[in-house]
């Protein structure tokens, strides 16, 4: 009797320490958890404010915690990978660590952006990508957290059943051993209580855990009925946990597929029936009053021990204000802000489209590229908040003239293109001659302005033989340029065989070289003298001259590449190269120069008279050489001057109080040369160089030159005759009391290589 009572007391026992061990293993394994979250989400917001932190050391400080968490993270880890598991937690848990190196990657990426500074990228990767990784772990998580609901659960319920098979054991026996029974029956209903009371405390803390947690939780029993809605559940569903008690969860649980809210998703079946059907990456909750919600959700089955499925969790989470925002990012990388058009990133991506469909198939498409006229006078006179609202009008004008298929963009500034699918280059044309007509008759008006415009139009048509989209753009930028040659407001189509066209082919083949001779320094410096025809009243002055020696190491004249500098806008940079040379140069030489006393003439470009930076850059190198400002004169053309009259004045004025000269090369070349003289401050003129050449057998050119001379006379400027080959000119010249003359008949051009 004694050992059946033995027997009853070491079953109780063992039971009881199974049941000890499994709550100790709970709530470490809980709080294990519960630390993995909490850091998880520390890291999160520790990478957030490195992004908002502006103090570099702050920063370095946020990374060495953003470390010092991913270390403690280890820890736990390891310490919850100690633990027994069962199954279906070593399934939860392995998926929560394989999104966390996702999660891990995509932080990392974002702190390494952050630490360079690059806090735009960074807060685009943290909130479309990193943040969405954790969530997902966070997610997992919480799967691991309400199975150790449901395993509490279980086990309660083991427990009691467990008692119930003692207690009747020991009624059993006590009818042999009253006495020992009774001991032993009060033994165990003590340690049973016990147990009780900690799987009791052990489901109330699982109970908080999901309440205080910020994903949706619910819970069913084997046959899909709720169980359990957590704090954030009973929110979005707009069912609380006492309505949803017993409910199926279909009933409360109401998800579409967002991309066919016709189509509901019946995950839960799959679940409980032990189909793992992954869930959609775009979901619609739902709620009970109507309302939908973008969610992300994981669905896993609760087993047994054995395997069985006793029930599932579904955890799910609100992202429609981050799907939200998402959408507007996307948008935002592919539009432009002012005119909300597509943007060029977003053309170009669309006009490879194009040129893929066309070299797979027969059918031709069209690209044109637009350039507004007179945009830049709308700027200048009204400034430029005007100029972004003729943009704005003019983009919904053509917007309501295209198709829907048709792309319209702004590439930049005042420039557009616009893809025409399936249509070929006779319609093309149609449709450009019409838009043009539109912009040139609309009217812009501002501040009791009224202003027209007109457009530029480069065609091109897209088909198989075209090749790529930088020939295509390249070539439509091309006929674009060539309707502003031919007077602007006209459209251009692009044909490889034009004989213009192949010319301004070879101009941008001349940008390649330019940048390889800046970068080689195959640049040089000539100089041609000026001589004076009365040495005793004027100075000489030196001309510099640039030339380029190419790949072979002849010498190219000026005039073989300037046109494609100044067409592509390299004439600034080769301008400050020559200034920044010459001054380095006479610095070198400064005591020869002293003696000599020669005066330097330096051609200047339109492009530069534009530039009101191009005269601070002057100042600088004045200061950075110690060159006298009185012995530079800078040339500037006639029709450079005037086309650029308002910056040209100012930039002439501002030089001319420094010390500098000025003197306007090829004056009689313009229709209204004489006019304009009187308001350009200059010291000389350079008389065209047309009259000078043929002044001996030509009587309106000797004519024209007399007239020059005597005018610049009386205005008290110097003059100056250019391209005097012959003696015989020189001496009909000094006859009209000319002040210098120039020419290969005076003296060829030479490097400056030594003091001259």
């Amino acid at each position: 009797m004694a050992g059946l009572g033995w027997i009853g007391l070491y079953a109780l026992q063992a039971n009881n320490q199974r049941m000890e061990k499994i709550v100790r293993e709970h709530n470490v394994k809980i709080a294990l958890v519960l630390d993995l979250r909490s850091i998880n989400r520390e890291r999160a917001l520790t990478v957030h404010k490195m992004i908002l932190a502006d103090d570099p050391f702050e920063r370095d400080d946020l990374m060495l915690g953003f470390r010092e968490l991913a270390s403690s993270y280890i820890r736990q880890r390891d310490k919850l990978l100690a633990l027994p598991f069962m199954p279906e937690e070593q399934k939860a848990f392995q998926a929560a660590q394989e999104k966390i190196r996702e999660s891990t990657r995509l932080m990392e990426a974002v702190v390494a952006l952050a630490l360079e500074g690059r806090d735009e990228e960074a807060e685009t990767i943290l909130t479309s990508q990193a943040i969405p990784a954790q969530n997902l772990v966070q997610a997992d998580f919480a799967t691991f957290l309400a199975y150790q609901n449901r395993s509490s659960e279980a086990a309660v319920r083991h427990a009691r059943e467990a008692y119930q098979r003692a207690y009747w054991v020991s009624g059993l026996l006590g009818g042999a051993a009253l006495i020992l029974g009774l001991i032993v029956s009060a033994g165990v209903i003590r340690r049973t209580a016990k147990v009780e009371r900690a799987l009791a405390r052990e489901k109330e803390r699982a109970e908080v855990t999901l309440h205080s947690i910020g994903e949706a939780v619910i819970t069913t029993d084997e046959s899909g009925r709720i169980d359990h809605l957590n704090e954030m559940a009973e929110r979005l569903t707009g069912w609380t946990n006492a309505e949803a008690a017993g409910l199926n969860v279909e009933a409360v649980y109401r998800v579409v597929d967002e991309n066919n809210p016709a189509q509901m998703l019946n995950l839960a079946a799959y679940c409980l029936s032990g189909v793992n059907e992954p869930c959609p990456e775009s979901s619609l909750l739902i709620s009970r009053g109507g309302l939908q919600f973008t969610i992300e959700q994981t669905v896993s089955p609760i087993r047994e021990p054995d395997g069985a499925v006793i029930g599932m969790v579904v955890v799910f989470r609100d992202v429609t204000t981050e799907r939200s925002l998402a959408h507007e990012l996307a948008w935002q990388a592919s539009h432009d802000a002012l005119t909300s058009l597509v943007n060029r990133h977003e053309f170009e991506r669309r006009l490879q489209e194009l040129v893929e469909s066309a070299q797979s198939s027969r059918i031709s498409h069209a690209l044109l590229y637009i350039d507004l006229d007179q945009f830049k006078l709308v700027n200048d006179t009204c400034g430029h908040v005007a100029g972004d609202e003729l943009l704005r009008q003019l983009s919904t004008l053509l917007s309501a003239k295209i198709r829907t298929v048709d792309t319209l963009a702004r590439l930049g500034g005042d420039e557009f293109g616009l893809l025409l699918p399936g249509c070929g280059i006779e319609q093309a044309q149609v449709i450009a001659e019409k838009l043009r007509e539109e912009i040139s008759e609309f009217r812009f008006m501002w501040e009791a302005k009224t202003f027209a415009v007109g457009a530029s139009i480069g065609l091109v048509e897209i088909t198989q033989e075209t090749g790529g989209i930088a020939n295509l753009l390249s070539a439509a930028d091309t006929a674009c340029y060539m309707a502003k040659d031919r007077g602007r407001n006209r459209v251009c189509v692009h044909r490889a065989q034009d004989a213009e066209v192949r010319r301004l082919h070879g101009e941008a083949e001349w940008v390649s070289r330019i940048t390889r001779a800046f970068e080689e320094n195959r640049f040089q410096l000539y100089y041609q003298k000026i001589i004076p025809l009365h040495p005793d009243r004027h100075p000489e002055y030196r001309e510099i001259l640039l030339r380029l020696i190419d790949e072979a190491g002849q010498l190219v004249p000026p005039m073989a590449f300037i046109p494609a500098a100044e067409r592509y806008g390299l004439m600034p940079s080769i301008d400050r190269w020559v200034v920044r040379t010459l001054f380095a140069w006479m610095k070198a030489h400064h005591r020869h120069q002293l003696a000599e006393n020669i005066r330097y003439s330096i051609n200047l470009s339109g492009q530069s008279l534009g530039d009101d930076a191009f005269t601070d850059f002057v100042e600088d190198q004045f200061h950075l050489s110690g060159v006298l400002p009185g012995r530079i004169c800078f040339e500037v053309t006639e029709t450079a001057a005037i086309s650029n009259l308002a910056h040209a004045m100012r930039m002439m004025s501002k030089l001319q109080a420094m010390g500098c000269g000025f003197s306007l090369d090829d004056f009689g070349s313009g229709m209204s040369s004489f006019a304009y003289l009187k308001n350009l401050p200059v010291d000389s003129i350079k008389v065209d160089g047309a009259f000078v050449r043929d002044m001996l057998t030509d009587p309106i050119d000797c004519a024209m030159v007399e007239a020059i001379i005597r005018i610049g006379h009386v205005m008290g400027l110097k003059t100056i005759a250019e391209y005097v080959e012959s003696e015989a000119i020189m001496q009909r010249l000094a006859e009209l009391d000319v002040d210098y003359v120039q020419g290969f008949g005076m003296h060829r051009p030479e490097p400056l290589i030594k003091p001259v």
